[in-house]
């Protein structure tokens, strides 16, 4: 039976830019798109064009379900309007689709989700990202199973939805008060705080999607806790396991 007086009984995490360096691939298509076309500034669109998806990928959240892939492309296709690019980012975009079975881990998640396992707790990934592309990523772990990988795809709605983290938490046969929740982008970490769970906001120096979203806006709801690792997260687990 388990220890239900022992929390947390599981570790939710995001994936991107949470545990898979997923800017990493975004920035390499800015510089790929950057160089074909001559005239563009490679960050300058990296930053345009995150900040062109990211709305995209808010409104959908609570609106009807579209992959992830139409708001990267309808993001490139905005930010070429902005920065006076004449190319087709429908072709385009999959410079950025080549990228995505080179998205690795951040050095130190391998580690520290071992180390979570011995401490008893279970291991969630879902991303908002196709289900091809987590399974990708979730293959870079080293041998590393996660007890439960889920995507947007298969449960037809983004995040920050509270209904995201309803759907996972029903396949798991947790509740929200089991769970810890941990995201690196601030709007994840306000949805699963919607929906019940204690939740930890991941201020990694590098990795972000663009140079936004470091500190929380007007009317967010600061995170329980705040890290800049997954060492960080295990700190956490182990400090409450003891109390």
């Amino acid at each position: 039976m388990a220890d239900v007086g022992r929390w947390p009984r599981a570790i939710f995490y995001d994936s991107k830019t949470t545990l898979f360096d997923w800017a990493w691939s975004w920035r390499q298509a800015a510089e790929q798109i950057a160089a074909r076309y001559g005239s563009a500034d490679a960050e300058a669109l990296f930053e345009d064009w995150a900040v062109l998806f990211e709305g995209f990928q808010r409104r959908a959240a609570f609106t009807r379900y579209a992959d992830l892939m139409q708001h990267i492309r309808d993001g490139l296709r905005y930010a070429y309007r902005m920065h006076g690019i004449h190319g087709d980012p429908d072709r385009d975009v999959q410079i950025y689709l080549d990228l995505q079975e080179r998205v690795e881990p951040f050095p130190e998640v391998v580690e520290a989700l071992e180390r979570q396992r011995t401490l008893g707790v279970k291991i969630f990934i879902f991303s908002d990202v196709e289900t091809r592309f987590i399974e990708a990523y979730v293959s870079k772990l080293r041998g590393f199973v996660p007890d439960f990988v889920g995507s947007s795809e298969q449960a037809r709605i983004h995040k920050p939805n509270p209904r995201v983290y309803e759907w996972v938490l029903r396949r798991v046969g947790l509740e929200a008060r089991d769970v810890l929740y941990c995201a690196a982008p601030q709007f994840d970490v306000q949805g699963a705080m919607a929906y019940g769970m204690k939740a930890v906001w991941l201020r990694r120096p590098r990795g972000r999607l663009g140079n936004r979203n470091i500190t929380f806006e007007a009317g967010d709801v600061p995170a329980d806790y705040e890290v800049t690792d997954l060492h960080g997260v295990t700190r956490i687990v182990e400090t409450n396991l003891r109390l």
